[in-house]
């Protein structure tokens, strides 16, 4: 192949797009018209902090974590911005949890075998 062709060929190759797994792509971006906090005082709780808590509630193991934009509802309880979190749990089930990015506060939790992951609390 001639220098040229491979040059054309590299080329071409470098303007595709990346292409995507799928709807549960874990390698995209948050969109640009996601509005964030503006106040410059703004603080998210760290991954680690929001793993502890996790960990605090629920057995398992972390297997992904992103910020994500609330969704309406959220938006309206004043939700500026989430920590969306899937736990892998001992049954092999895969929990979904979203946590306020700025409190802490869990604000869903779903998935199969929540009951038999859910960390029993003292004294009961």
């Amino acid at each position: 192949m001639s220098r040229t062709a491979a040059a054309i060929l590299l080329s071409a190759a470098m303007g595709l797009p990346a292409q995507a797994q799928g709807p549960d792509d874990w390698r995209f971006e948050i969109p640009p018209e996601a509005a964030f906090p503006t106040d410059r005082n703004y603080r998210l709780i760290p991954l680690s902090q929001a793993a502890d808590l996790v960990g605090q509630r629920f057995r398992g193991r972390l297997v992904a974590a992103k910020l994500m934009p609330p969704t309406p509802p959220e938006l309206a309880h004043g939700v500026e911005l989430v920590q969306e979190l899937r736990l892998l749990t001992p049954k092999k089930d895969i929990i979904l949890i979203r946590l306020d990015a700025h409190t802490g506060d869990f604000l869903e939790v779903a998935g199969a075998g929540l009951t038999d992951a859910r960390r029993k609390e003292a004294g009961r």
